[in-house]
């Protein structure tokens, strides 16, 4: 009796911890199912309290509360599996099977005297019900190849078949005290199997996340091309008719005139190179003409020429072909990278360097400016053109490291064939 006794509270140790789990995993996750199995787990906590009541003091009230709460465990670890595998909903016949467990326990324990035809329909019912759990759980590794959901139809159609020995074995003693720890063995299993579940889903809402956030990216470009377009083709145009229409008034005009008009024509010179440098910014054509190496090179060059610091870049002599999408997200973080370094460092020089390493491309851009706290490196949230940056390489599966050790430093790590 001791050893029952000391293996059953171990199994409520074991069962509680599991309950603690998934009550943990539903409050952080809000998921329907998680619920479900946090609740189904509490029942079995009780149920193994009121075994341990019936085992200390012998009275046939707490079998019968026991024998209840057995049936009602099974019966909500199925419909957390059935919450799980689709949306489930509540059907008039379930109000028998959940009835079940009450009735028949009443008659179990307290009107037949036959154990046979006492334990019988009730390891059935629970067998069916956990077998029919395992069932949900194979056809949804079926559907999806989820390892977690093949480990519980193994765990749970292991567990089912056990029930059927209970008439047999365990309620004969022969099992005892081992048939406790066999059930805390299949306690753990099920508890790693929704562990595994919940990081699956996990990482499947971050894939979901990321395919997002690569899809605003892509729109963004797409809406820049479409705005330089419309700059290049009208705005451009337009302004070049201007151009034509006031030298043609000029060589026509007055001689106190040509002053005012030359003035004109000057502001027109501004605005188109304004209009052209505007189109560039937007979608860098040298990306499409040159490729990513001299369209990086043209991009500090220009920036050297506006700022006052000296700008040096370094690149081998060989890059390898990257995609498209990986060549403009390298050219967009430099963008931002030297206009960061412009507005904020108060930098002399600054240093670029690309390097191809395996299947990586790797491109660092470091200042000798004052550089910038760990607030930064910690909350990229406070600068919108970092959390840019980090949103548009994460979406290709790269990183972007920070760094102020020496000036500040801003390394991205991206695939070559990202996109």
């Amino acid at each position: 009796m001791i050893a029952e006794l000391h293996a059953a509270f171990l199994q409520g140790v074991v069962t509680l911890g599991t309950a603690t789990l998934c009550w943990y995993l539903y409050a952080k996750y809000r998921r329907t199912h998680v619920l479900w199995w946090a609740l189904a787990w509490s029942l079995y906590v009780l149920r193994i309290g009121a075994i341990i009541a019936f085992l200390s003091n012998g009275g046939q009230a707490w079998l019968f509360v026991h024998q209840i709460l057995t049936g009602l465990t099974a019966l909500v670890l199925l419909w957390a599996a059935l919450s799980y595998s689709h949306a489930a909903r509540w059907r008039p016949w379930y109000a028998v099977a959940l009835i079940f467990p009450l009735a028949w326990s009443y008659v179990a324990i307290y009107v037949l005297e036959s154990f046979v035809s006492a334990a019988l329909p009730a390891v059935l019912f629970l067998s069916f019900a956990t077998l029919w759990t395992s069932r949900v759980f194979f056809v949804q590794w079926r559907a999806t190849r989820s390892r977690g959901a093949l480990i519980l139809a193994g765990v749970l159609l292991t567990w089912g078949l056990h029930h059927l020995d209970y008439p047999l074995l365990r309620a004969r003693g022969a099992w005892n005290p081992w048939g406790y720890y066999l059930d805390i063995l299949f306690v753990l299993a099920t508890g790693i199997g929704i562990v595994v579940l919940a990081l699956e889903e996990l990482d499947r809402r971050t894939n979901e996340l990321e395919r997002l956030s690569a899809r605003m990216v892509q729109q963004h470009e797409e809406e820049r091309r479409r705005v330089a377009l419309e700059l290049h083709d009208q705005s451009a145009q337009v302004w070049a008719a201007v151009k034509m229409q006031l030298g043609l008034l000029r060589e026509g005009a007055a001689e106190q005139s040509v002053a005012p008009l030359d003035r004109l024509l000057q502001l027109v010179d501004e605005g188109i190179r304004s209009i052209r440098s505007v189109t560039t910014d937007l979608r860098p054509p040298l990306l499409d003409d040159l490729g990513l190496v001299p369209a990086l090179r043209a991009l500090v060059r220009t920036f050297a020429e506006q700022s006052s610091m000296t700008i040096e870049f370094e690149a081998p002599v060989h890059v390898p072909p990257v995609s498209p999408d990986a060549a403009l997200a390298l050219f967009r973080a430099l963008q931002e990278a030297l206009s960061n370094v412009s507005r904020h460092s108060g930098a002399s020089a600054v240093n670029v360097r690309l390097d191809a390493e395996g299947d990586h491309l790797t491109m660092v851009v470091r200042d000798n400016g004052r550089g910038f706290d760990a607030a930064v490196r910690s909350a990229p949230a406070s600068s919108l053109g970092l959390t840019g940056m980090r949103e548009r390489i994460a979406a290709l599966h790269g990183s972007v490291t920070l760094d102020s050790s020496a000036g500040a430093s801003v390394t991205v790590r991206l695939p070559i064939d990202a996109g």
